[in-house]
Protein backbone atom coordinates (compact mmCIF):
# COMPACT_ATOMS: atom_id res chain seq x y z
CA UNK A 1 0.00 0.00 0.00
CA UNK A 2 0.87 3.74 -0.30
CA UNK A 3 3.04 5.27 2.15
CA UNK A 4 2.30 9.05 2.16
CA UNK A 5 3.17 10.94 5.18
CA UNK A 6 1.80 14.89 5.57
CA UNK A 7 3.50 17.56 6.90
CA UNK A 8 3.64 18.32 10.30
CA UNK A 9 5.23 21.03 11.95
CA UNK A 10 7.71 19.28 13.82
CA UNK A 11 9.09 22.46 15.13
CA UNK A 12 6.73 23.20 17.36
CA UNK A 13 7.40 20.69 19.66
CA UNK A 14 4.28 18.86 21.53
CA UNK A 15 6.11 19.21 24.69
CA UNK A 16 5.42 21.89 27.05
CA UNK A 17 8.17 21.69 30.14
CA UNK A 18 6.88 23.39 32.85
CA UNK A 19 8.36 23.54 36.77
CA UNK A 20 6.94 20.62 38.50
CA UNK A 21 5.37 18.61 35.52
CA UNK A 22 5.56 17.95 31.72
CA UNK A 23 2.74 18.52 29.98
CA UNK A 24 2.06 17.11 26.15
CA UNK A 25 -0.33 18.27 23.57
CA UNK A 26 -0.92 14.41 22.64
CA UNK A 27 -3.37 14.90 19.33
CA UNK A 28 -4.34 18.10 18.37
CA UNK A 29 -6.21 18.38 15.26
CA UNK A 30 -6.69 14.67 14.54
CA UNK A 31 -10.03 13.21 13.75
CA UNK A 32 -9.57 10.34 16.49
CA UNK A 33 -8.58 13.03 19.21
CA UNK A 34 -11.11 13.26 22.18
CA UNK A 35 -10.99 15.81 24.82
CA UNK A 36 -9.92 13.52 27.60
CA UNK A 37 -6.57 14.00 29.64
CA UNK A 38 -4.54 11.04 30.71
CA UNK A 39 -1.87 11.67 33.44
CA UNK A 40 0.62 10.76 36.34
CA UNK A 41 -0.07 11.62 39.79
CA UNK A 42 2.06 10.81 43.02
CA UNK A 43 -0.20 10.29 45.89
CA UNK A 44 2.06 11.84 48.53
CA UNK A 45 1.60 15.06 47.12
CA UNK A 46 -1.52 14.80 44.71
CA UNK A 47 -0.09 15.95 41.29
CA UNK A 48 2.82 15.06 39.21
CA UNK A 49 5.59 16.27 40.83
CA UNK A 50 7.68 14.86 43.95
CA UNK A 51 11.14 16.23 45.52
CA UNK A 52 12.57 12.89 47.27
CA UNK A 53 13.39 12.72 50.42
CA UNK A 54 16.57 11.77 52.12
CA UNK A 55 17.04 8.11 52.17
CA UNK A 56 13.02 7.56 50.64
CA UNK A 57 12.67 4.13 49.72
CA UNK A 58 9.61 3.71 48.01
CA UNK A 59 6.79 6.09 46.23
CA UNK A 60 3.46 5.36 44.78
CA UNK A 61 2.00 6.92 41.84
CA UNK A 62 -1.70 6.28 40.45
CA UNK A 63 -2.24 6.75 36.24
CA UNK A 64 -5.72 8.30 35.73
CA UNK A 65 -7.84 9.99 33.69
CA UNK A 66 -10.06 13.29 33.74
CA UNK A 67 -12.80 11.73 31.27
CA UNK A 68 -15.05 13.84 28.90
CA UNK A 69 -16.40 11.48 26.79
CA UNK A 70 -19.02 9.04 27.23
CA UNK A 71 -18.76 5.53 26.44
CA UNK A 72 -14.69 4.47 27.94
CA UNK A 73 -14.54 0.93 27.56
CA UNK A 74 -11.38 0.04 27.59
CA UNK A 75 -7.25 1.94 27.22
CA UNK A 76 -4.22 0.80 26.70
CA UNK A 77 -0.66 2.47 27.59
CA UNK A 78 3.16 2.40 28.31
CA UNK A 79 4.76 3.99 31.10
CA UNK A 80 8.45 4.54 30.68
CA UNK A 81 11.23 5.06 33.81
CA UNK A 82 14.58 5.25 34.47
CA UNK A 83 15.61 1.98 34.82
CA UNK A 84 19.08 2.49 36.66
CA UNK A 85 17.37 4.44 39.30
CA UNK A 86 13.84 3.22 39.68
CA UNK A 87 11.89 -0.22 39.63
CA UNK A 88 8.29 -1.36 40.10
CA UNK A 89 7.77 -3.37 43.10
CA UNK A 90 5.01 -6.13 42.85
CA UNK A 91 1.17 -5.42 42.79
CA UNK A 92 -0.60 -5.79 46.03
CA UNK A 93 -3.89 -6.60 44.21
CA UNK A 94 -5.10 -9.89 45.75
CA UNK A 95 -8.04 -10.19 42.88
CA UNK A 96 -6.93 -12.87 40.11
CA UNK A 97 -6.69 -11.02 36.94
CA UNK A 98 -6.88 -7.70 38.75
CA UNK A 99 -3.11 -6.69 38.71
CA UNK A 100 -2.07 -3.30 39.67
CA UNK A 101 -6.14 -2.31 39.27
CA UNK A 102 -7.41 -2.90 42.86
CA UNK A 103 -8.57 0.17 44.70
CA UNK A 104 -9.59 2.19 41.07
CA UNK A 105 -12.49 3.25 39.30
CA UNK A 106 -10.98 0.98 36.83
CA UNK A 107 -11.83 -2.40 39.19
CA UNK A 108 -15.12 -0.73 40.49
CA UNK A 109 -16.06 -0.89 36.42
CA UNK A 110 -14.90 -4.09 35.52
CA UNK A 111 -17.35 -6.75 34.79
CA UNK A 112 -16.71 -10.61 33.91
CA UNK A 113 -15.49 -11.39 31.46
CA UNK A 114 -12.84 -9.07 31.46
CA UNK A 115 -9.18 -8.49 30.11
CA UNK A 116 -6.84 -6.87 31.50
CA UNK A 117 -2.70 -6.70 31.22
CA UNK A 118 -0.77 -4.87 33.31
CA UNK A 119 2.87 -5.61 33.97
CA UNK A 120 6.17 -4.24 34.25
CA UNK A 121 8.67 -4.75 31.33
CA UNK A 122 12.37 -4.26 31.21
CA UNK A 123 15.66 -4.33 29.07
CA UNK A 124 15.61 -8.09 29.35
CA UNK A 125 12.28 -8.13 27.79
CA UNK A 126 13.79 -6.37 24.59
CA UNK A 127 11.95 -3.00 25.54
CA UNK A 128 12.85 -0.10 27.88
CA UNK A 129 12.39 -0.24 31.54
CA UNK A 130 8.31 0.65 32.44
CA UNK A 131 4.95 -0.82 32.42
CA UNK A 132 2.27 -1.55 30.05
CA UNK A 133 -1.49 -1.91 30.08
CA UNK A 134 -3.98 -2.84 28.48
CA UNK A 135 -7.69 -3.50 29.61
CA UNK A 136 -10.94 -4.11 28.30
CA UNK A 137 -13.88 -3.57 31.34
CA UNK A 138 -16.08 -5.49 29.76
CA UNK A 139 -16.11 -7.89 26.42
CA UNK A 140 -20.34 -8.05 26.47
CA UNK A 141 -21.93 -5.89 29.49
CA UNK A 142 -21.99 -2.30 29.13
CA UNK A 143 -19.22 -1.33 31.45
CA UNK A 144 -17.82 2.22 30.98
CA UNK A 145 -15.78 4.57 32.98
CA UNK A 146 -18.05 7.33 34.87
CA UNK A 147 -17.61 11.27 32.66
CA UNK A 148 -17.38 14.59 34.69
CA UNK A 149 -14.66 12.90 36.82
CA UNK A 150 -11.39 12.17 37.47
CA UNK A 151 -10.82 7.49 36.86
CA UNK A 152 -7.89 6.27 38.15
CA UNK A 153 -6.89 3.10 36.31
CA UNK A 154 -3.90 1.79 37.85
CA UNK A 155 -1.56 2.27 40.99
CA UNK A 156 2.23 1.28 41.66
CA UNK A 157 4.63 1.34 43.91
CA UNK A 158 8.04 2.14 42.58
CA UNK A 159 11.11 1.55 44.40
CA UNK A 160 14.20 3.88 44.55
CA UNK A 161 17.20 2.00 44.11
CA UNK A 162 19.55 4.57 43.12
CA UNK A 163 18.89 8.20 43.72
CA UNK A 164 18.53 10.46 40.58
CA UNK A 165 21.48 12.67 39.49
CA UNK A 166 18.93 14.79 38.14
CA UNK A 167 15.30 15.21 37.59
CA UNK A 168 13.97 11.94 36.00
CA UNK A 169 10.45 11.32 34.30
CA UNK A 170 7.35 8.52 35.02
CA UNK A 171 6.47 9.07 31.49
CA UNK A 172 3.09 8.01 29.58
CA UNK A 173 4.71 6.55 26.57
CA UNK A 174 3.31 5.48 22.73
CA UNK A 175 4.20 2.81 20.62
CA UNK A 176 7.36 1.67 22.78
CA UNK A 177 7.25 -0.52 25.35
CA UNK A 178 6.50 -4.27 24.81
CA UNK A 179 6.12 -7.32 26.35
CA UNK A 180 8.03 -9.83 23.91
CA UNK A 181 6.10 -8.60 21.34
CA UNK A 182 4.17 -5.35 19.69
CA UNK A 183 5.00 -1.94 21.12
CA UNK A 184 2.09 -1.24 22.68
CA UNK A 185 -0.07 2.38 21.87
CA UNK A 186 -1.31 4.63 23.87
CA UNK A 187 -5.46 4.90 23.23
CA UNK A 188 -8.74 5.04 25.27
CA UNK A 189 -11.73 2.71 23.38
CA UNK A 190 -14.56 4.58 23.26
CA UNK A 191 -17.60 2.47 21.86
CA UNK A 192 -15.78 0.19 19.95
CA UNK A 193 -12.87 2.70 18.27
CA UNK A 194 -9.36 3.75 19.27
CA UNK A 195 -9.16 7.23 20.24
CA UNK A 196 -6.27 9.42 21.42
CA UNK A 197 -6.65 11.80 24.60
CA UNK A 198 -5.82 15.12 24.27
CA UNK A 199 -3.67 15.59 26.52
CA UNK A 200 -0.97 13.86 28.51
CA UNK A 201 0.93 14.69 31.64
CA UNK A 202 4.00 13.39 32.63
CA UNK A 203 5.40 12.71 36.31
CA UNK A 204 8.41 14.43 37.41
CA UNK A 205 11.09 12.99 40.23
CA UNK A 206 13.70 15.29 42.00
CA UNK A 207 16.55 13.84 44.17
CA UNK A 208 16.91 15.33 47.18
CA UNK A 209 18.36 19.05 47.89
CA UNK A 210 18.61 21.61 44.88
CA UNK A 211 18.73 19.73 41.77
CA UNK A 212 22.25 20.82 39.30
CA UNK A 213 20.72 21.62 35.97
CA UNK A 214 20.87 19.31 33.48
CA UNK A 215 22.25 21.54 30.18
CA UNK A 216 20.84 19.35 27.83
CA UNK A 217 18.10 17.47 28.93
CA UNK A 218 15.19 20.13 27.89
CA UNK A 219 14.08 20.29 31.61
CA UNK A 220 14.05 22.84 34.34
CA UNK A 221 16.13 20.88 36.97
CA UNK A 222 17.19 23.33 39.50
CA UNK A 223 13.60 25.22 39.53
CA UNK A 224 15.10 28.88 38.99
CA UNK A 225 12.77 28.84 36.11
CA UNK A 226 15.48 28.73 33.57
CA UNK A 227 16.17 25.92 31.13
CA UNK A 228 19.30 24.66 30.22
CA UNK A 229 21.45 26.74 28.28
CA UNK A 230 19.38 30.00 29.38
CA UNK A 231 20.72 28.50 33.13
CA UNK A 232 23.30 30.58 33.92
CA UNK A 233 24.70 27.24 35.24
CA UNK A 234 25.37 26.04 31.87
CA UNK A 235 27.53 29.22 30.67
CA UNK A 236 30.19 26.56 30.51
CA UNK A 237 28.89 23.95 28.93
CA UNK A 238 29.99 22.98 26.01
CA UNK A 239 26.95 22.36 23.92
CA UNK A 240 26.01 26.17 25.07
CA UNK A 241 28.93 27.50 23.49
CA UNK A 242 27.94 30.28 20.89
CA UNK A 243 28.67 28.83 17.19
CA UNK A 244 29.02 31.64 14.43
CA UNK A 245 26.01 30.89 11.92
CA UNK A 246 27.58 29.23 9.32
CA UNK A 247 29.32 25.68 8.34
CA UNK A 248 25.67 24.35 8.13
CA UNK A 249 24.42 22.45 4.97
CA UNK A 250 23.21 19.39 2.92
CA UNK A 251 25.39 16.81 0.51
CA UNK A 252 24.56 14.14 -1.35
CA UNK A 253 26.57 11.15 -1.52
CA UNK A 254 26.35 7.36 -2.55
CA UNK A 255 26.56 4.38 -0.19
CA UNK A 256 28.29 0.88 -0.74
CA UNK A 257 25.22 0.03 -2.79
CA UNK A 258 24.93 3.04 -4.79
CA UNK A 259 22.12 4.38 -3.01
CA UNK A 260 21.70 8.00 -2.70
CA UNK A 261 22.78 9.51 0.58
CA UNK A 262 22.08 12.54 1.69
CA UNK A 263 24.66 13.79 4.50
CA UNK A 264 24.47 16.66 6.50
CA UNK A 265 27.25 19.26 8.17
CA UNK A 266 26.71 21.07 11.50
CA UNK A 267 28.78 23.06 13.32
CA UNK A 268 27.20 22.49 16.73
CA UNK A 269 24.94 19.36 17.47
CA UNK A 270 21.75 19.59 15.93
CA UNK A 271 18.50 18.41 17.42
CA UNK A 272 16.63 18.76 13.98
CA UNK A 273 16.58 19.08 10.31
CA UNK A 274 14.29 19.90 7.08
CA UNK A 275 15.06 19.88 3.24
CA UNK A 276 13.38 19.28 0.46
CA UNK A 277 14.79 17.68 -2.98
CA UNK A 278 14.25 17.79 -6.50
CA UNK A 279 14.52 14.85 -8.39
CA UNK A 280 15.19 15.69 -12.57
CA UNK A 281 16.01 12.95 -15.08
CA UNK A 282 19.71 12.79 -14.46
CA UNK A 283 19.97 14.96 -11.10
CA UNK A 284 18.90 15.63 -7.93
CA UNK A 285 19.14 18.96 -6.04
CA UNK A 286 18.23 20.53 -2.38
CA UNK A 287 15.34 22.63 -2.79
CA UNK A 288 13.07 24.53 -0.43
CA UNK A 289 10.05 24.85 -2.83
CA UNK A 290 8.72 21.53 -2.41
CA UNK A 291 5.26 20.90 0.04
CA UNK A 292 1.87 20.18 0.79
CA UNK A 293 0.58 23.34 -0.35
CA UNK A 294 1.85 26.94 -1.12
CA UNK A 295 1.21 28.10 2.72
CA UNK A 296 3.37 24.82 3.67
CA UNK A 297 6.69 25.04 1.83
CA UNK A 298 9.32 22.51 3.67
CA UNK A 299 12.10 25.42 3.78
CA UNK A 300 16.14 23.78 4.15
CA UNK A 301 16.73 24.27 7.70
CA UNK A 302 18.93 22.99 10.45
CA UNK A 303 17.99 23.95 14.44
CA UNK A 304 21.09 23.58 16.78
CA UNK A 305 21.28 22.25 20.20
CA UNK A 306 21.25 25.95 21.38
CA UNK A 307 17.94 27.06 20.19
CA UNK A 308 19.18 28.40 16.91
CA UNK A 309 17.74 27.75 13.75
CA UNK A 310 19.99 27.82 10.30
CA UNK A 311 19.09 28.29 6.57
CA UNK A 312 21.60 26.12 4.43
CA UNK A 313 20.68 27.76 1.23
CA UNK A 314 24.20 28.26 0.96
CA UNK A 315 25.76 25.07 1.84
CA UNK A 316 24.50 22.70 -0.34
CA UNK A 317 25.49 20.47 -3.17
CA UNK A 318 23.85 18.88 -6.66
CA UNK A 319 24.17 14.98 -7.13
CA UNK A 320 24.02 12.39 -9.37
CA UNK A 321 20.67 11.02 -9.21
CA UNK A 322 20.48 7.29 -8.47
CA UNK A 323 16.68 6.94 -9.32
CA UNK A 324 13.59 8.02 -10.67
CA UNK A 325 11.10 9.76 -9.08
CA UNK A 326 9.08 6.64 -9.40
CA UNK A 327 11.24 4.43 -8.13
CA UNK A 328 11.65 5.80 -4.98
CA UNK A 329 9.98 3.52 -2.30
CA UNK A 330 11.24 5.28 1.06
CA UNK A 331 13.53 7.37 3.03
CA UNK A 332 15.70 5.52 5.74
CA UNK A 333 17.68 6.87 8.57
CA UNK A 334 21.41 7.51 7.75
CA UNK A 335 24.23 6.03 10.23
CA UNK A 336 24.58 9.08 12.05
CA UNK A 337 20.57 9.08 13.31
CA UNK A 338 19.95 5.28 13.19
CA UNK A 339 20.66 4.63 17.00
CA UNK A 340 17.39 7.19 17.69
CA UNK A 341 14.51 5.50 15.85
CA UNK A 342 11.80 5.01 18.51
CA UNK A 343 12.29 8.17 20.67
CA UNK A 344 12.45 10.39 17.17
CA UNK A 345 10.20 11.82 14.86
CA UNK A 346 11.12 10.97 10.98
CA UNK A 347 8.28 11.92 8.29
CA UNK A 348 8.57 12.42 4.10
CA UNK A 349 6.47 12.99 1.35
CA UNK A 350 7.33 10.95 -1.88
CA UNK A 351 4.69 12.83 -4.03
CA UNK A 352 4.93 16.43 -3.02
CA UNK A 353 1.59 18.54 -4.12
CA UNK A 354 3.96 21.87 -4.66
CA UNK A 355 7.15 21.40 -6.29
CA UNK A 356 7.66 17.97 -7.33
CA UNK A 357 8.60 15.64 -8.53
CA UNK A 358 10.79 15.24 -5.36
CA UNK A 359 10.44 14.59 -2.03
CA UNK A 360 10.63 16.56 1.09
CA UNK A 361 11.44 15.43 4.94
CA UNK A 362 10.87 16.39 8.47
CA UNK A 363 13.32 14.82 11.40
CA UNK A 364 13.69 15.71 15.18
CA UNK A 365 16.06 13.40 17.34
CA UNK A 366 14.34 13.40 20.30
CA UNK A 367 10.91 13.06 22.11
CA UNK A 368 11.35 11.02 24.53
CA UNK A 369 13.61 12.88 26.36
CA UNK A 370 16.70 10.86 25.85
CA UNK A 371 19.00 13.64 25.17
CA UNK A 372 19.72 12.40 21.70
CA UNK A 373 21.78 14.89 19.20
CA UNK A 374 22.84 14.82 16.02
CA UNK A 375 26.68 15.30 16.75
CA UNK A 376 28.43 18.22 15.39
CA UNK A 377 30.99 17.99 12.89
CA UNK A 378 34.29 19.33 12.41
CA UNK A 379 35.49 21.22 9.29
CA UNK A 380 34.81 19.09 6.01
CA UNK A 381 33.46 16.49 7.77
CA UNK A 382 29.49 15.46 7.78
CA UNK A 383 27.08 13.34 8.94
CA UNK A 384 25.06 10.90 7.00
CA UNK A 385 21.26 11.21 8.23
CA UNK A 386 19.69 10.07 4.96
CA UNK A 387 19.74 7.14 2.49
CA UNK A 388 16.93 7.38 -0.22
CA UNK A 389 15.56 3.80 -0.73
CA UNK A 390 15.05 3.04 -4.48
CA UNK A 391 14.19 -0.99 -4.44
CA UNK A 392 11.52 -2.71 -5.35
CA UNK A 393 9.17 -2.77 -2.70
CA UNK A 394 7.57 -6.69 -2.40
CA UNK A 395 4.33 -7.42 -4.04
CA UNK A 396 2.04 -7.39 -1.21
CA UNK A 397 -1.17 -9.51 -0.26
CA UNK A 398 -4.08 -8.31 -1.45
CA UNK A 399 -6.65 -10.74 -0.12
CA UNK A 400 -7.37 -10.76 3.47
CA UNK A 401 -10.84 -11.87 5.78
CA UNK A 402 -11.40 -8.96 8.34
CA UNK A 403 -11.36 -10.13 11.56
CA UNK A 404 -10.32 -13.89 11.35
CA UNK A 405 -7.44 -13.34 13.61
CA UNK A 406 -6.90 -17.37 13.91
CA UNK A 407 -7.23 -17.62 9.49
CA UNK A 408 -9.86 -20.58 9.78
CA UNK A 409 -12.92 -18.68 7.69
CA UNK A 410 -15.41 -18.12 10.47
CA UNK A 411 -15.69 -15.14 13.16
CA UNK A 412 -16.00 -16.56 16.71
CA UNK A 413 -15.06 -15.19 20.35
CA UNK A 414 -11.62 -17.18 19.45
CA UNK A 415 -10.58 -14.17 17.28
CA UNK A 416 -12.06 -11.73 19.78
CA UNK A 417 -9.21 -12.90 22.55
CA UNK A 418 -6.46 -13.21 19.79
CA UNK A 419 -6.26 -10.08 18.72
CA UNK A 420 -6.17 -8.74 22.07
CA UNK A 421 -3.52 -11.33 23.07
CA UNK A 422 -1.51 -9.99 19.80
CA UNK A 423 -1.69 -6.31 20.22
CA UNK A 424 -0.34 -6.51 23.45
CA UNK A 425 2.63 -9.17 22.87
CA UNK A 426 0.96 -11.93 24.86
CA UNK A 427 1.16 -14.19 21.83
CA UNK A 428 2.65 -14.02 18.11
CA UNK A 429 0.38 -13.56 14.98
CA UNK A 430 -0.91 -17.04 13.62
CA UNK A 431 0.31 -15.12 9.88
CA UNK A 432 1.21 -11.40 9.26
CA UNK A 433 -1.88 -9.59 8.34
CA UNK A 434 -2.18 -6.54 10.36
CA UNK A 435 -5.06 -5.72 8.18
CA UNK A 436 -7.33 -8.61 9.60
CA UNK A 437 -6.09 -7.61 13.24
CA UNK A 438 -8.32 -4.09 12.30
CA UNK A 439 -11.26 -4.84 12.93
CA UNK A 440 -12.85 -1.14 12.89
CA UNK A 441 -10.75 -0.87 9.58
CA UNK A 442 -9.27 2.96 11.57
CA UNK A 443 -5.88 2.15 10.19
CA UNK A 444 -4.89 0.64 13.64
CA UNK A 445 -4.76 -2.70 15.27
CA UNK A 446 -5.37 -2.57 18.60
CA UNK A 447 -7.50 -3.49 22.08
CA UNK A 448 -10.31 -1.80 20.44
CA UNK A 449 -10.80 -3.88 17.51
CA UNK A 450 -11.93 -7.05 19.81
CA UNK A 451 -15.12 -4.71 20.05
CA UNK A 452 -16.81 -4.88 17.28
CA UNK A 453 -15.86 -8.95 16.98
CA UNK A 454 -17.83 -9.48 20.00
CA UNK A 455 -20.59 -7.23 18.94
CA UNK A 456 -21.38 -8.86 15.55
CA UNK A 457 -21.60 -12.26 17.41
CA UNK A 458 -23.30 -11.91 20.32
CA UNK A 459 -25.03 -8.84 20.08
CA UNK A 460 -26.20 -8.30 16.53
CA UNK A 461 -23.64 -5.83 15.69
CA UNK A 462 -23.11 -4.26 12.21
CA UNK A 463 -20.39 -5.88 9.74
CA UNK A 464 -17.28 -5.51 9.91
CA UNK A 465 -16.06 -3.54 6.98
CA UNK A 466 -15.12 -4.54 3.94
CA UNK A 467 -13.40 -7.65 3.38
CA UNK A 468 -15.57 -9.70 5.43
CA UNK A 469 -16.64 -13.06 5.80
CA UNK A 470 -14.70 -13.80 2.80
CA UNK A 471 -11.53 -12.72 1.59
CA UNK A 472 -10.57 -9.75 -0.77
CA UNK A 473 -8.70 -6.59 -0.98
CA UNK A 474 -8.68 -3.43 1.77
CA UNK A 475 -10.80 -0.64 -0.04
CA UNK A 476 -9.26 1.61 2.68
CA UNK A 477 -5.61 3.19 1.70
CA UNK A 478 -4.06 3.20 5.35
CA UNK A 479 -0.49 1.91 6.62
CA UNK A 480 -1.03 -1.64 7.05
CA UNK A 481 -1.15 -4.65 4.68
CA UNK A 482 -0.59 -8.35 4.54
CA UNK A 483 2.59 -10.04 4.45
CA UNK A 484 1.16 -13.03 4.47
CA UNK A 485 -2.56 -14.68 3.75
CA UNK A 486 -4.15 -16.77 6.23
CA UNK A 487 -4.64 -20.60 5.47
CA UNK A 488 -8.33 -20.07 4.15
CA UNK A 489 -7.53 -16.74 1.63
CA UNK A 490 -4.61 -18.55 0.45
CA UNK A 491 -6.82 -21.98 -0.30
CA UNK A 492 -8.62 -19.51 -2.95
Amino acid sequence: MKRLFGWVAVFLLCCTYLPAQVVQEFCVGQANCIPDRMEVVFDSTGNSALTLADGQATFDVTVQTATVSAGVQGWSYGLAHDGDSFSIADSACAGAGLDYLCGTEAEAALVNPFFNVSTRVGPAQNSPSGFISAVVLSFIAPATLPTGQTNSLAKLTYNVDAVPDASSLIRLADDELSNNGPTVALNITVAGEAKLPETLVHAEVSPPGAAAEDCANGVDDDGDGDVDCDDADCADAANCEVVPVGAYGFSFGTDGDGQTVINMSNAAPALAFQLGVSVGEDTVSFSGALGTDANRLVELLIPDSLGGSHDVNNGLTVGAAAAAPGEINGIVRGSAIAGFEGGDFLAFDLAPLVGGPGFFVGYVSDLDDDANQIPATADGASNQILTVSAEAPPLPVEDFFRGDADGNGRINVADAVLIIQVVVGNLNAVYNCPDALDANDDGSANIADAVPVLRWVFQRGAALPAPFLGCGADPTDDDLGCEESSATCAAG
